[in-house]
């Protein structure tokens, strides 16, 4: 059984690092969850008020000029490009309309949520005529994108100009960090077991050379979601602290251990321990699988980074391990964990459900999928309860979604909703070497709930703050160990 350094109950788990995908760290293969046509759905319940996720969304675009009228949504799956005016002359018009052609012919919407998706194509051809370079080429491209309100699409230009849209290399520095309030905390700082002499709790300033400061704050005026901003904001930050085997990386920070005076570090890149996996345009991932007793309880603890099927083995083994040593209660931490291979979650759940369910529906273009799930007489019939952040999304938002939806979950526990990115999508290389990875289905749970827009919502919500990282808590796992170590609530029969 893989142990972490920081092994004790309370300590802050060595959460993996999202950068070995970097701008397209979210991906979904198999299946995920969207919307179609019209308003978003809405996100399953939980403990989370709107008020504190919704205030800051802005409204709709009604009069956008694009948009159609409710009702008057034309299937455009018939349609001829080749009946179209060409593009204006543009070094990045070939890319653009090649965009534009693929969402066309392969998202599972073919009215593409009611927009006028001819006029938005010669609109965001004419806007690209005027464009001052590359950067702001594939900025209006992925704007084009940011028009149909939906996660997993992003335009990724041959060699990303901006360190912040991919990673750097396949190494890491051993950090991870999260927006806590308005500043980027170091809330484990030895991912992996490795020391990266970087003291918990520290505010990062700089990283690479890039303030962090202004990092966030033109993420904030992009993203309208608080989960959205906290997602994009940690994945920019782990590409920042990615690199090769070796580079250093010199951060500057505000140290908790010496008054938050200003200091710089210098961190080295190392690589990741673990099964690397590679799959289509996901290259070198790091596979890693947590498992441990909670000390002085019966409380098992899961953790793993990715789902990919390589590592369904180790998981099933961890999950055995914990049994035999006496495991009552399991706490499932999916914080971090940014998706994967959705058909994963199949054997993942048949590992908790003695009767067969539906983890969901995935709605194709042209067919449907359903995420049934067979009974497993042998399957853990204890207690459950999993753990959410805004680093939760695509197949852990589906996974825990149709849980919820099934009763096999007691709480979801978090600090924040996940990240509502759970929208099923490919990546495509494109000439030229440009990705594109974008949206092919819709997903909703056997109850119809689903995770894309909102994210999964916390049954208990748990405040987080520095302080807490700095002393080496995880309030949130304190939280759900508190909650397994009660007794259970009783529910009454019906007479």
């Amino acid at each position: 059984m893989r142990r972490r350094r920081h092994g004790e109950p309370g300590a802050p788990r060595s959460r993996s690092v999202c950068a070995q995908i970097g701008a397209l760290a979210s991906a979904l293969l198999v299946s995920g969850v969207g919307s179609g046509c019209g308003p978003k759905a809405t996100s399953t319940g939980g403990a989370e008020e709107r008020a504190g996720e919704s205030a800051d969304t802005k409204p709709a675009d009604t009069n956008a000029p694009t948009a159609r009228a409710p009702g008057e949504c034309p299937d455009l799956s018939g349609l001829d490009p080749a009946t179209l005016p060409p593009l204006p002359e543009s070094p990045y018009a070939a890319t653009l309309d090649a965009v534009w052609r693929v969402v066309l012919e392969k998202h599972f919407d073919p009215t593409l949520a009611c927009l006028d998706w001819p006029a938005l194509r010669l609109e965001y051809g004419t806007k690209l005529v005027d464009v001052d370079g590359p950067a702001a080429a594939y900025e209006l491209m992925n704007e084009l994108l940011d028009k149909l309100g939906q996660s997993h699409f992003k335009v990724v230009p041959p060699a990303a100009e901006d360190a912040t849209e991919a990673p750097r290399g396949g190494a890491l520095a051993p950090i991870a960090a999260r927006l806590i309030g308005d500043e980027v905390v170091v809330v484990d700082a030895a991912v992996g077991g490795v020391d990266s002499g970087v003291p918990q709790g520290a505010v990062l300033l700089e990283v690479a050379g890039r303030s962090i400061p202004e990092l966030v704050d033109a993420i904030k005026e992009r993203s309208e979601r608080p989960s959205e901003r906290a997602f994009e904001i940690t994945r920019a930050v782990e590409n920042l602290l990615s690199g090769n085997e070796g580079d250093i990386i010199a951060i500057r920070l505000r140290d908790p251990s010496a008054a938050d005076a200003e200091v710089t570090r210098e961190v080295r890149c190392v690589t990741p321990a673990g099964e690397v996996v590679s799959l289509g345009n996901l290259r070198n991932i790091p596979t890693l699988v947590e498992g441990r007793m909670i000390e002085g309880t019966k409380i098992g603890y899961l953790a793993f980074n990715y789902w990919m099927l390589p590592m369904l083995k180790q998981v099933e083994a961890t999950l055995g391990e914990l049994r035999e040593a006496g495991m009552e209660a399991l706490i499932l931490d999916l914080r971090g964990n940014p998706g994967g291979v959705g058909a994963m979650s199949v054997p993942m759940a048949r590992m908790l459900l003695t009767e067969g369910g539906s983890l969901g529906t995935l709605q194709f273009r042209d067919f449907k999928q359903e995420f049934n799930v067979a009974g497993n007489p042998d399957a853990f019939t204890g207690r459950l309860v999993l753990l959410v952040d805004e680093g939760t999304a695509s197949t852990s938002e589906i996974f825990a979604t149709g849980m919820r939806d099934l009763g096999r979950v007691e709480a979801i526990i978090g600090g924040r909703a996940s990240a509502g990115a759970a929208l099923p999508s490919l990546i495509e290389r494109l000439d030229g070497g440009v990705i594109l990875q974008y949206v092919v289905g819709d997903y909703h749970s056997s109850k119809g709930s689903v995770a894309e827009g909102d994210g999964v919502r916390p049954d208990v919500l748990v405040h987080e703050t520095r302080d807490d990282f700095i002393a080496g808590r995880d309030p949130v796992l304190a939280a759900a160990i508190k909650a397994l170590s009660a007794e259970p609530a009783k529910t009454e029969q019906a007479p």
